[in-house]
């Protein structure tokens, strides 16, 4: 007689957790993401090699791709050239453009809030309004601008290149969507224990908002770092120029010393990298959720 079956246990099989194996579909979207890659830094990499080389293979034929001889004198000429101070052109554009960047923030966090979290007639008409402002080129209030900071006296100081951009469409914008995207009930629960607008904004509100914060931010100074065209019309002393001026002035009108030109460069950009690689994750984390509702 055939003794009775025992009872196995259940097998049952789960999915490992892990890395997701790249098939096949990835391979295109990899190849795709180098030829990006390849593509936004190589401009950089030929700003780098341009700026060791001399001006002799700078301007050599046939062209080097790669630094030969390469040396640092362009950075040494740079830091020690009569003809400027690259020092305190940094210093002008970082104290320009952090100021600008807090009261920028500051500002566009005041405007946005009323227009996301309170009601109020002609709420969305101010908001369109703003809005609408951005189809407007700039270059429209440019004389316009110039002639009021000549009537303030505010040229060739640090108050025209602060103060004209403060009011930003696009910052608004921003803050605005995530604000919407906040729950209301924490703002509710702020209210009930007898706080008012600006407690709510400082307490409740901002702390929830650093990523948006942090993204606006970010694009505030790298404006400000990088503007070019208004300071070259309101600045002329050479003591008070900002880097982007500044840097212009290894190119002349006859000769370009392209070797200094891009040692400067290349030092102009350390700030702006610096800060963007600080700010990535709020950057990220900013853009994705803007104008996601509730």
């Amino acid at each position: 007689m055939a003794a009775p079956a025992r009872d196995l246990p259940a097998v049952t099989t789960t999915r490992e957790s892990g890395p997701r194996r790249r098939g096949p579909r990835d391979i295109p979207r990899f190849l795709l993401l180098c030829l990006l890659a390849v593509i936004f830094l190589a401009p950089m990499y030929w700003m780098v090699a341009t700026s060791l080389k001399a001006e002799t293979d700078v301007i050599a034929t046939p062209t080097q791709w790669v630094p030969l001889r390469p040396t640092l004198d362009n950075y040494r000429e740079v830091f020690t050239s009569p003809d400027g101070n690259i020092l305190r052109w940094m210093w002008n554009s970082f104290f320009v453009a952090s100021v600008f960047t807090v009261l920028h923030v500051a500002l566009c966090a005041l405007t946005a809030y009323p227009l996301a979290r309170m009601r109020f007639k002609g709420r969305d008409t101010i908001f369109w309004i703003i809005l609408g402002s951005m189809m407007i080129p700039w270059v429209v209030s440019l004389i316009p601008t110039y002639l009021m900071m000549l009537k303030f006296n505010w040229i060739n100081s640090f108050h025209s290149l602060i103060w004209p951009g403060l009011a930003g469409a696009f910052g608004v914008f921003l803050l605005r969507q995530f604000f919407m995207a906040l729950p209301k009930e924490l703002e509710e629960a702020a209210r009930l224990d007898g706080a008012n607008s600006l407690q709510v904004l400082w307490h409740v509100i901002l702390p929830l908002s650093i990523p948006a914060l942090v993204t606006l931010a970010v694009f505030a100074f790298m404006g400000s770092w990088n503007n070019f065209i208004w300071p070259t019309f309101v600045v002329t002393d050479i003591d008070k120029l900002t880097l982007p001026v500044g840097v212009n002035t290894f190119s002349q009108r006859y000769v370009t010393e392209y070797g200094k030109l891009m040692a400067s460069t290349a030092i102009a950009s350390v700030p702006v990298l610096i800060a963007y690689l600080l700010a990535q994750r709020y950057l990220i984390s900013g853009l994705s959720t803007t104008g996601l509702k509730e």
